[in-house]
């Protein structure tokens, strides 16, 4: 259901600009879900096809947007049909009462089937890409070869962790750690993960996270890899609080017992696996949060006829929201969709 239309003259990146019909989107049901649908139409044109953008970890839509860069803008400144989603308990989404997730699957499970099925009745299309950052690409390619496989063209993933904690022993630690303490049953009760928090202090501290010579075990981002406005303004829009046992869920969707859902039933990793559409993933070989070795084991288990991997020397945020993402991955992921 479209709550409001307008027509915005916004930023794609810096001084280049374009404008777009813009929709405020809520889907159905008993926890209403937001998304902003972006697209150029000139009169007596359709769109090229349709494109959702799903958000990492503790994140929300403002990881693809920006007043002063904008992914969203720039694919459908190519001519899509861009949704730009909030997954349940994070922006739009907590504003119209959606819950603090808690679970990864309730995503999987009913959230981006929800945001496909509006996609698709409002757009006329009846497929859609699926594009997913970090977290955003395990949705996809679950959602993608399971509830919606019908109903999905192809996959495109930017640094998501397939094999969480390949290639940094920090993270692999932190993995481990987690495993042995949930079985005490000390995470029973799910608390709530600040992360809004960490957004903060990262944006007071960013200085420190930027400094090259500053020895950090883990960054974000590629010293120097974003402008000081873009970065300020990502950092204070872009994080909320999520549930730890989502973050549970992706250690364990990292792990080569590979990913099903809750109940056991069906194998994620498997149904993936087999899955033959499109694929390009993309990694940061500067991304400490998801190393090109978590990343690149989606592509090599794909028996897709038709995949592609690239890894580009950029950090986890930058991927998307990056200086040099503007002239590497979206040139990249709009080719790719414009050949299919």
């Amino acid at each position: 259901m479209i709550l409001r239309t307008e027509t915005v003259e916004q930023a794609i990146d810096g001084n280049e600009r374009g404008v777009f019909v813009k929709d405020v989107v809520m889907t159905p049901g008993p926890h209403p879900l937001g998304m902003v649908r972006k697209r150029v139409v000139a009169e007596g044109t359709t769109t090229r096809g349709t494109v959702i953008l799903i958000h990492g970890f503790g994140q929300n839509r403002y990881t693809w947007h920006s007043s002063r860069r904008s992914f969203a803008n720039y694919l459908a400144r190519e001519g899509w049909d861009v949704f730009n989603v909030d997954l349940r308990g994070h922006g739009r989404s907590r504003r119209f009462g959606a819950p603090r997730p808690k679970v990864m699957y309730e995503y999987i499970e009913e959230d981006v089937p929800a945001f496909v099925r509006e996609a698709i009745a409002l757009s006329g299309h009846d497929e859609v890409f699926l594009v997913g950052h970090s977290m955003g690409g395990l949705i996809s390619y679950a959602v993608g070869s399971t509830s919606m496989r019908e109903h999905v063209r192809g996959l495109v993933t930017i640094g998501s962790p397939y094999r969480f904690g390949q290639g940094s022993a920090l993270l692999m630690l932190l993995r481990d750690a987690a495993a042995a303490i949930g079985w005490t049953g000390l995470f029973d009760s799910n608390p709530a993960l600040p992360v809004r928090f960490v957004g903060k202090h990262l944006q007071k501290r960013a200085a420190l996270w930027d400094n090259r010579i500053l020895p950090l075990p883990i960054r974000g981002w590629v010293p120097g890899g974003v402008e000081k406005e873009v970065l300020d303004e990502y950092l204070s829009k872009t994080f909320e609080h999520t549930s730890l046992a989502v973050a549970l869920d992706i250690f364990k969707a990292g792990s080569r017992q590979g990913f099903k859902s809750l109940d056991g039933m069906i194998d994620y990793s498997a149904a993936f696996e087999m899955l033959d559409r499109p694929l390009l993933v993309i990694a940061g070989t500067e991304d400490q949060l998801a190393p090109p070795e978590s990343v690149k084991p989606a592509y090599e288990g794909s028996k897709s006829h038709d995949k592609t991997y690239r890894a580009w020397p950029l950090g986890h945020l930058d991927l998307v929201m990056g200086r040099e993402a503007t002239r590497t991955v979206w040139p990249m992921v709009r080719d790719w969709l414009a050949r299919r």
